[in-house]
Formats: structure tokens, C-alpha cells, sequence
């Protein structure tokens, strides 16, 4: 699997038949092709880096002002693809994508901001998974708990706990 992949009929199709960033996410995400570049990239994590910028570069040739940039289903299909993979060039490539304000993308932006919170999201509930940390002092109703001192109801049991 290559990201030459990403330039399908089938992609763009989905693409251009989806109205809204979410529902274009949803079913790329659950696309198996998408899954399986997404894959290969992880397995070739040496050459991905690369793979991902040229791939990128030779698209952005392409881009004219004033005229729809014909690579914004592969992009969106690319962010999708990047949304879980643990590499700096994903959350750059992600980081960059959704904060451009063009006309000539209109989509993919909005698709790799719902990647780049979902990625965040995971993120954050695989580090708490893995760094469960228990209280620092323990509760003092704990059963636990020898600190406590015994109840002293009367005087004299005062005096005797005090003797």
C-alpha cells in the first residue's frame, strides 16, 4: 500500500458525495484501504516521514488561487490516515492542515481538525491509562488506616487512655 492510493476514484467519491467534515471523517475512518495505508506507514515508520512530505509536495503543485485544489479528497483521506499514527510528521502535517482558511480547500481542513482533536483525545486517555497514580496520603476512612485514635467517650476514659 502506497499513499498514491489516497488519489482514488473511491475516495474522491466519498468525498465529493459527503456534505459535512464529520460524516466525510466517518467513513474514511471506516474505510480498509484507508486502514491498511495507515498500516503501512507504521510498519515503514523510517521512510514515512519522507514518503508523507513528498507526497505532499508533488500534490501542492497543483494548487492554484481561485480554482478548487483537485488533491482535497487525498487530503482528507491523508489526514485521516495520520490521525493515530505516533509520528512528529503527522501532528505537523495535521497542526498545518487545520488551521488553513482557503477557499480552494474547504473540506480538508475542517476534516483534519476533527482528526487532530481525536488525536489529541486519544492521547490523552492512553497517558492517564498508563500513569494511574493512587492518592498521595490515604483516606482517613479507609479501613486501612491505622492512624486513627480511638474513640474516647467519658472522663474517665480519658484518663485512662492518658495513663
Amino acid at each position: 500500500m502506497t499513499l498514491t492510493e489516497l488519489d482514488s476514484d473511491e475516495i474522491a467519491q466519498t468525498v465529493f458525495t459527503l456534505a459535512t467534515p464529520n460524516a466525510i471523517y466517518a467513513i474514511l475512518r471506516a474505510r480498509s484501504d484507508i486502514a491498511a495505508i495507515r498500516r503501512h506507514l507504521f510498519d515503514n515508520a523510517g521512510e514515512a516521514r519522507r514518503a508523507i512530505e513528498e507526497y505532499v509536495r508533488e500534490r501542492l503543485i497543483d494548487l492554484k488561487p481561485k480554482t478548487y485544489f483537485p488533491h482535497e479528497p487525498a487530503f482528507c483521506a491523508l489526514a485521516v490516515v495520520l490521525e493515530t499514527l505516533p509520528m512528529p510528521a503527522a501532528e505537523d502535517f495535521l497542526s498545518e492542515l487545520s488551521v488553513l482558511k482557503i477557499a480552494e480547500m474547504p473540506i480538508s481542513p475542517r476534516v483534519a481538525a476533527l482528526c487532530l482533536q481525536r488525536r489529541r483525545e486519544i492521547l490523552i486517555s492512553n497517558t492517564v491509562a498508563e500513569f494511574k497514580v493512587g492518592p498521595i496520603q490515604p483516606d482517613a476512612s479507609s479501613p486501612r488506616c491505622i492512624d486513627r485514635l480511638p474513640m474516647v467517650t467519658t472522663r474517665t476514659d480519658i484518663f485512662k487512655a492518658a495513663a
